[in-house]
């Protein structure tokens, strides 16, 4: 499964040179409705789902990438204005799964099933749906100075490094970055599309004028 990670300049080349991804934890996420889709009105039902969600959190963080590339509203709010980098990853296709989006609060049933389970961790509000976001759950082991990491390797496999249309990376330094993964990556450098408000391919590449 092609999935994609979008960066700003700094963190993209802090990624590409370490080899790793931060896995964000649950208090990290920018959503203060993650892992609270269900509706809570009744004030035990707000307290059991806020624990849940804490408990959960604790042992658990979440790698989140985008299935596409080409939407120019993620680039500005992700990669710093296009200034940034997307790079683009091959993932187990069991390891990832797409979120949902609803416009309304989930009701809960009396009796909790699996699909229930799913839809707590996998459910976001309509108006993130811009986003595409492919979402992989996974444990918590030991930190890094307080942050916890993947890294590259066959569950994270870095295939692809697109430059954001603001970007002033040169390609010689993004392939510096990349050393030793550097003749196994795509280079791409993105532009704004001519036909439709869409982010497409450069085909004249890096360092000319647009």
């Amino acid at each position: 499964m092609r999935v994609y990670k979008f960066l700003n300049l700094k963190f993209g080349l802090k990624t590409l040179r370490e080899k790793q991804l931060k896995i964000s934890t649950v208090d990290d996420l920018n959503d203060p409705f993650e892992l609270l889709a269900y509706e809570m009105t009744a004030r035990k039902k707000r307290k059991e789902w806020r624990s849940a969600r804490k408990v959960w959190g604790s042992r658990h963080g979440v790698l989140c990438f985008s299935a596409h590339w080409k939407d120019p509203v993620i680039w500005a709010h992700y990669c710093d204005k296009h200034k940034g980098l997307c790079l683009g990853f091959e993932i187990p296709e069991n390891a990832g799964r797409e979120v949902q989006y609803v416009n309304e609060r989930l009701e809960l049933a009396d009796r909790l099933r699996i699909e229930d389970a799913n839809a707590w961790l996998y459910t976001k509000y309509d108006n993130w749906a811009y986003e595409q976001e492919i979402r992989c759950w996974t444990t918590l082991d030991t930190p890094s100075q307080g942050l916890y990491f993947m890294e590259f390797g066959p569950l994270l496999k870095l295939v692809e490094v697109i430059a954001g249309a603001g970007c002033v990376l040169t390609k010689s330094q993004i392939l510096e970055a990349v050393k030793p993964l550097d003749n196994e990556i795509k280079l791409t450098k993105a532009r704004a599309g001519f036909h439709r408000f869409e982010i497409v391919e450069d085909q004249r590449g890096f360092n000319r004028k647009r």
